[in-house]
């Protein structure tokens, strides 16, 4: 059946210096660490003023037979460039350049297509998801869900050592 809900959680612009490995590996072991299935495509093209990336983490986790999470990351990069840096009186390789790092989340309800089959049962499906389990579906797997992806947000700023790397989830 459809996306009981799907809902963007907000961009977070970045520019300035940042380590993209650094960043990658957050996201992708947060999400492994929250046992999300994830999927990568990447994307690269080197233009006079830098590189420009594209790179989009999708995880998916079951969290039921009927109920399922996906959380999407999607990064843009513009006039990303490479240098060194001393910190701390060490050589680090970081990058340079513009980030816009959208997170989407999706809560999937009867995600196998069991209710699909026939007309009676996609009658009890709207029944189900209308009146029995809409609370349910809303409070607690809507709910962690949201939980999940702004801990995630969280996690990204803390990647790039934003000032507003803080949730209160």
């Amino acid at each position: 059946m459809a996306d009981f809900l799907s809902e963007p959680l907000g961009d977070i612009k970045y520019s300035g210096e940042f380590d993209y490995e650094g960043l990658y590996l957050a996201i992708y072991n947060w999400l492994k660490n929250k046992r999300y299935e994830v999927q990568e495509v990447y994307k690269h093209k080197m233009t006079p003023a830098g590189a420009e990336i594209e790179l989009t983490f999708k995880g998916s986790k079951e969290i039921t037979e009927f109920v399922k999470y996906s959380i999407d990351t999607e990064i843009k990069g513009w006039n990303i460039t490479e240098h060194e840096t001393v910190k701390e009186g060490k050589k680090q390789k970081l990058n340079k350049g513009r980030l816009v790092i959208n997170i989407k989340m999706t809560l999937q309800l009867d995600w196998q297509k069991e209710f699909e089959s026939s007309p009676f049962r996609k009658r009890l499906y709207k029944l189900l998801t209308g009146t029995i389990l809409k609370k349910k579906a809303i409070l607690d797997w809507g709910g962690n869900l949201v939980a999940e992806a702004y801990q995630l947000h969280t996690a990204i700023k803390k990647s790039l050592k934003m000032e507003t790397a803080y949730s209160a989830w």
